[in-house]
């Protein structure tokens, strides 16, 4: 990168770029013909987090916006992506144990064993020593000083270590992608899970064929759990492989036997399974991909403990809001004449809410994954307002589908009590068909008359008062308790 040549702009160059975490030093290789006459050059290292693809162009474009930002006389005149080889441990990693006493009387074996199993000490090492060697370094008070005994204590390689040859005979910058383990992995287990329905579905000595293949998917599904960085154990390698594809055969066959019908629409279904969890995983993903290095991450000790108490507050008075909704649209009822417990406030407002939610995890993953690879590195501000706001936009829509849905009950429900017939409950909203007779010739009634020959309508009661609705008037009217008796109406009405 080339800076104007000034003890000032220097300092500011050096500043702004140490605020980011990047590591500046001088660029001792650079000339006036490179970067130009009253130039000095820098060599930058931006640490980006994401993916290869549109890495380089990602940070040209962070470099020159804050040179942007704060006027700064820099730019970037060399541009290259640099790996470094991390995922190559050079280390070799051994623990120490006390040695088992093979002479200890039966009763005692037992503790033995156990104390053989605790690991005493763990020491590591830059490559791939022999483990004679760093038990000479221990019985030399080597490190810390510590005793070491051989004929108290033994030392081993921790599985993963690898072997002395494994670097050697790996060629340099050949580490293997993510993608190219997880794609076959995952092959494997759908293999392994169309094995499991072939089980339940084939019949007599062809149910052999998918336990065989099933069988032979057992070591190359745990090599690329393990990962092929270092050589493994077999017995840890068909462990992992038989846990895997035994619990994907499983799977496959309780989803056969739980799903009723012919064989393709079990096949249908087991597709549908297999692309829902392909879709979950991607969402987790992307979601990973959003909120590490975020804001949220960055603040999460205080941003997730305030969710709690303003989601205790918001899910009850949206539920509340539906309910009233559904009362007041249809039967003109107020929503205090009604009397619903407050957990069926917080399941009204879970469905639109939850879905709300879905949805917009779902557009965050979206927004992670193009994060994941550079795409709104030019347009960061722009890019976060518009995630935001349509976020708000996805929530918004399905509060009114709540309400509307709201509605839609509401109406129906006024239909079938026009009819005659006793409508479907509604979130605690048990509407009931009853016949009120005034205790005495007169009392008071709010918005009567009181028809005592006709069914009517009402909830649950709140209070001391009892509000109904007259489908032959379609209004509603509100009596004491006290001063009316109610029954249920019967078939043919009331008396």
């Amino acid at each position: 990168m080339a800076v104007v040549d000034t003890p000032q702009e220097v300092a500011l160059a050096t500043q702004l770029l140490d605020a980011r975490g990047w590591a500046v030093r001088p660029w001792e290789g650079s000339d006036p013909t490179t970067i130009g006459s009253g130039r000095r050059g820098l060599l930058v290292e931006a640490r980006l987090y994401g993916a290869r693809p549109g890495a380089v162009q990602a940070a040209v474009a962070e470099i020159e916006r804050i040179a942007r930002r704060h006027q700064a006389g820099m730019w970037v005149v060399d541009a290259v992506l640099v790996e470094h080889e991390l995922d190559r441990d050079q280390r070799s990693r051994y623990r120490v144990r006390e040695r088992r006493d093979g002479t200890a009387s039966r009763p005692f074996r037992l503790q033995a064993f156990y104390q053989a199993l605790a690991t005493l000490r763990i020491v590591n090492r830059p490559g791939r020593q022999d483990p004679d060697a760093v038990a000479a370094l221990l019985e030399s008070g080597a490190f810390t000083g510590r005793p070491f005994d051989r004929r108290e204590h033994e030392i081993e390689p921790f599985f993963g270590s690898g072997s002395p040859d494994d670097d050697a005979a790996r060629p340099a910058g050949t580490a293997t992608s993510t993608w190219r383990i997880a794609l076959p992995l995952l092959s494997s287990l759908v293999l392994a899970l169309a094995a499991g329905s072939a089980v339940v579905s084939f019949g007599g000595f062809y149910r052999a064929l998918p336990i065989a293949a099933a069988t032979l998917l057992i070591r190359p599904t745990g090599r690329m759990i393990l990962g092929n960085r270092y050589r493994r154990p077999l017995w840890m390698q068909l462990t992992w492989g038989a846990l895997a594809v035994g619990s994907m055969t499983t799977f496959g066959a309780v989803l056969t036997f739980a799903v009723p019908g012919p064989a393709p629409e079990v096949a249908r279904v087991t597709i549908y399974a297999v692309a829902g969890l392909a879709v979950l995983v991607l969402v987790l993903r992307g979601l990973g991909y959003a909120l590490v290095h975020s804001w949220l991450s960055r603040n999460a000790n205080w941003a997730v403990p305030a969710m709690v108490p303003a989601l205790a507050l918001i899910l009850p008075w949206f539920g509340g809001l539906l309910h009233t909704f559904y009362l007041q649209t249809g039967f003109d009822i107020p929503a205090d004449g009604v009397s619903v417990s407050l957990y069926w406030r917080y399941m009204a407002s879970l469905l639109p809410l939850g879905a709300a939610v879905v949805v917009t995890l779902f557009w965050i993953a979206v927004a992670g994954w193009l994060r994941h690879h550079h795409q709104w590195i030019h347009s960061r501000g722009i890019s976060a307002a518009t995630v935001s706001a349509m976020c708000v936009v996805i929530l918004g829509m399905f509060v009114l589908a709540g309400m509307t849905a709201a509605q839609v009950a509401s109406g129906e429900a006024w239909s079938a009590v026009r009819a005659g017939k006793t409508p479907a409950p509604y979130y605690g909203l048990e509407g009931r068909l009853v016949c009120v007779k005034p205790v005495t010739q007169r009392i008071s009634v709010f918005n009567g008359p009181l028809d005592s020959k006709r069914p009517l309508l009402t909830f649950t009661p709140s209070g001391d008062r009892l509000w109904l609705w007259d489908p032959r008037r379609t209004e509603s009217l509100s009596v004491r308790l006290e001063d009316v008796i109610v029954t249920e109406a019967r078939q043919g009405g009331c008396d």
